[in-house]
């Protein structure tokens, strides 16, 4: 005579860790989905002053020469030629001419320096939120 298996319930503990587990989890993909989010708006809000900052420097260069506008476009071409040979794409003179119209669009006033200023400041509050208002002069 055979005897017939019997199916093995899931025990009561086997279920707790199993929810326990579950809990650590979608804990540690939550924690890890916020942290590449965040390193991402870093990045932007880095990159974004480091523009602004190249525009800002090129400007400055090219008023401090006296022929402004024919070496501007020799500065600008030379620039584009050096970066890119050093750090590859987005460094054409198209991008270098979009860099110095974003500091010049931007330098103006007071505001829009303390914008840029906070980006660094927005990231950490991204980060770390609290309860209360956003932080932005915007």
């Amino acid at each position: 005579m055979k005897r017939k298996q019997q199916a093995h319930p899931v025990t009561t503990q086997a279920k707790a860790i199993t929810a326990e587990y579950n809990t650590i989890l979608s804990g540690m993909v939550e924690l890890l989905e916020t942290a590449r989010h965040t390193a991402a708006r870093a990045v932007n809000s880095v990159m974004t002053a480091t523009y602004w900052e190249i525009g800002r420097r090129i400007v400055e260069f090219e008023q401090g020469g006296k022929r402004r506008a024919e070496y501007g476009e020799q500065l600008v071409e030379q620039l584009s030629n050096d970066l890119t040979a050093r750090f590859g794409r987005g460094f054409g003179r198209s991008n270098l001419f979009q860099m110095k119209a974003f500091y010049l669009a931007f330098s103006d006033s007071e505001k829009s320096r303390q914008c840029l200023d906070n980006l660094k400041l927005q990231q950490l509050s991204n980060a770390f939120p609290s309860p209360g208002p956003t932080m932005c002069c915007c």
